[in-house]
This record gives C-alpha cells, structure tokens and sequence, in this order.
C-alpha cells in the first residue's frame, strides 16, 4: 500500500501533469498535420480548455451585468433629472396661469369701475401678519404719484390705506390691524351705522362694534363703507354678518364678519388715487 507521502506525491504529479495538458491545449499551435503526441495533448486538454472556457464566459457575464446595471444607473438618474425638470415647469406655467387670472380680475374690474375710482395697480413686496399686526408693503410710492392716507382695494372688497410712502414703495396698514378701522353700514338698508375692525384674533376676521341695540341687521347682510370716517370712501365692500351678539351693556351690540378679502393672499393690489383724508371719489 501506498502511504501518505507517496500519495501526496502522486497527487502533485497528477496536478502537474493536467497544468501541463492545459497550457499544453492553450498552446500548442493548430496544424494541418499535428504530430501523434499533438494530437494526444489537444485530446487531453481539451476538457480543461472547454472548463476554462466557461469560467471565462461566466467573468465576461459579471462584467456586463455590472456594466449594464451602471449604465441603467446613469439613466435613471438623467431620467429623474428630466422629471425633476419637468414638474418645475409644470409648477411655473401653473403660477403663471393663476397669475393671469388673478390679472385679468384686477383689470376687468378696473375698467368696469374706472368711471368711480382711479385705480393703480401694485404688488406685494413684503408682509406682516403676527401679533395682531396686518402690515403689507406694496412696489409702489411717491415717485408714482402715492400718498398717506390713500385707500387700497382689490375686485374683492376693502384692504386697507397707505400708512408711510417712500419714493418707490409704501407700507399699508390693513383692517384687521389693531389700528385699523373703517365706518361702515349695512349695503341693503344703508343703516345700522358702526365701525369694523379686526375681531381680536390672528384669523384675519373683522367685528361691527357701536352698534345701537335696535339697529336692525341679520346674519349674511352685507357690509360697505359708509364713508362717515373720512378715511375711506362710500360703498367698498367690506364682508358679510356671520353672527350678531349683545354687548353687556344692554345698549349695543357686536356684528361678526367675514371679509370679502384674504387679508393673508393678498399679491396684487389697486390704490385708489382719487382718495385719502376723505378727498372722496
């Protein structure tokens, strides 16, 4: 019997012998007369060709997948890009569609009114709403004609006056404002003489106080300016009664409204040139 050294050894040579086969098949030159022993040696690497062969074939598989897989990365992230790209857009055309809305509204309602009110047209640059402050500044100043005092307005209803101007913006004190106030009556019976201002809250809703306790007005009656403060001229439209309430004193009571405007959205806004101190209309 063969014991471990000589079967170690036989191993080796076994080995040795099948490198020597396969470098032999890899080598050895195809001839159209191949000698005995050529012929021999290609019989007897060929297995191992057709085994090194397949290991090839399945590194040249790995290498295309990952190729394959970077190449499908890249794309999609281009494609995401594009995306990406194109809800921008979306976004933007979108804007610009309310934007052109909101314009046409403003303009129509200019011209339906020019024969009542000299209106100019602003935009919002800045904004103040906290604390009970309602404050926007507008693009538009002295340079353009602006003064203290001037009412500002859109389609909607009353916003609020010029409060300070400078040569090319000015700073607009809103309703709601805790030093904010108009005079105001009910539109359908043109009585019911009070003052709106804000409610006290951070809504942006507006209160009728001093109204006498047999004034007569109802939930969903309109309310204008009355023109009575000198501040702002007769019939802006101010919002609608949601609620009526009876002071503790016995001798008033308090409307609750709703405005017409969203004191908090407000992006484009007309001055009313023909007005302010109670220059009237």
């Amino acid at each position: 019997m063969f014991n471990n050294k000589k079967l170690r050894i036989a191993a080796a040579l076994v080995v040795l012998l099948v490198g020597l086969l396969a470098l032999a098949g890899n080598t050895v030159q195809v001839r159209e007369n191949p000698t005995f022993l050529e012929k021999g040696l290609r019989i007897a690497a060929s297995p191992f060709q057709n085994g090194f062969h397949a290991i090839g074939n399945v590194f040249d598989s790995i290498g295309v997948y990952f190729s394959d897989k970077k190449a499908l990365e890249e794309e999609n992230t281009q494609l995401q890009q594009e995306v990406d790209a194109l809800h921008y857009r979306i976004a933007q055309l979108e804007e610009t569609e309310l934007e052109n809305k909101r314009l046409k509204e403003l303009l129509d309602y200019k011209e339906a009114n020019k024969a009542a009110y000299q209106l100019q047209l602003a935009e919002t640059i800045a904004k103040k709403n906290n604390n009970l402050q309602y404050m926007i500044t507008i693009n538009k100043g002295s340079d353009d004609g602006v003064k203290a005092g001037m009412t500002v307005m859109n389609q909607y209803g009353l916003i609020g006056r010029v409060s300070s101007v400078l040569s090319g913006s000015c700073e607009v004190l809103l309703l709601p404002d805790h030093e904010s106030a108009a005079g105001a009556r009910v539109k359908s019976t043109r009585e019911a003489l009070g003052v709106v201002k804000g409610d006290g809250t951070s809504t942006g809703n507006l209160q009728m106080v001093h109204l006498q306790h047999d004034a007569e007005l109802a939930e969903g009656d309109v309310i204008i300016t009355s023109g009575l403060d000198m501040v702002y001229p007769e019939g802006i439209p101010i919002g609608t009664v949601t609620s009526i309430q009876d002071d503790a004193n016995g001798l008033t009571k308090t409307a609750y409204i709703t405005p017409y405007v969203n004191f908090f959205q407000l992006e484009e806004v007309f001055i009313l040139m023909n007005s302010g101190g109670g220059s009237g209309q």
